[in-house]
């Protein structure tokens, strides 16, 4: 976080802007990874339910669309 402070510190100061306080940047970075996390890890468990329906099709099963919808979009919650 330090470096991403200097980073930014030193394009403000570039672009003629007052440098923001370390304690405002760590705020919003702490914030943008929590975000990206959980699009992760919603990723992941749409990744999943996926898998499963592409495994039920390959064995044969019937697969109800309505229910993959319904996953997904507890998944997007």
């Amino acid at each position: 976080m330090a470096e991403i402070s200097r980073r930014v510190g030193a394009a403000a100061t570039a672009w003629g802007l007052h440098r923001p306080s370390y304690v405002h940047l760590r705020r919003l970075i702490v914030a943008h990874r929590e975000r990206e996390d959980a699009e992760r890890v919603r990723r992941e468990e749409i990744l999943r339910i996926l898998g499963d329906v592409y495994l039920d099709m390959y064995r044969g099963r019937l697969v109800n669309a309505y229910d993959v919808a319904d996953r997904i979009r507890e998944v997007r919650r």
